[in-house]
């Protein structure tokens, strides 16, 4: 009987991965889980860009960044880079991440003047 190594065209070379794996590719797995709200002023926005995000000042003087939804559900809720100018007051909700030290919150709802945009996938559909 001849000897097969343990190695070669014999040995199923699939790669094993962690059963969190999955996981890491959510959007959302860096966040916490609860929701919060942040009142602040514009000062910078970057809707069009390939990740769009809001630059912000809290009242408390804190900057901040809001990480918005993807370009094209952005503008399926109406969200367009003139609907955000510098200086107008927003209301975010979302969660914020888990990072030590860092402003970040990925917004599920953000409301710029009167008008509500519904960034949350579950809005979405």
């Amino acid at each position: 009987m001849p000897h097969l190594p343990p190695f070669g065209r014999v040995v199923d070379r699939r790669p094993v991965h962690a059963p969190d794996d999955a996981l890491s590719q959510d959007r959302w797995t860096d966040s916490g889980d609860e929701l919060i709200r942040l009142n602040a002023r514009i000062t910078d926005n970057n809707i069009g860009g390939s990740d769009p995000t809001l630059q912000v000042r809290a009242h408390d003087g804190v900057n901040w960044t809001i990480e918005l939804a993807s370009r094209s559900r952005n503008a399926r809720a109406g969200l367009t880079e003139s609907q955000a100018l510098p200086g107008d007051q927003v209301s975010v909700v979302g969660r914020r991440t888990a990072q030590f030290g860092e402003n970040r919150i990925k917004a599920t709802h953000v409301t710029i003047g009167d008008k509500t945009f519904d960034l949350s996938e579950e809005g979405a559909a």
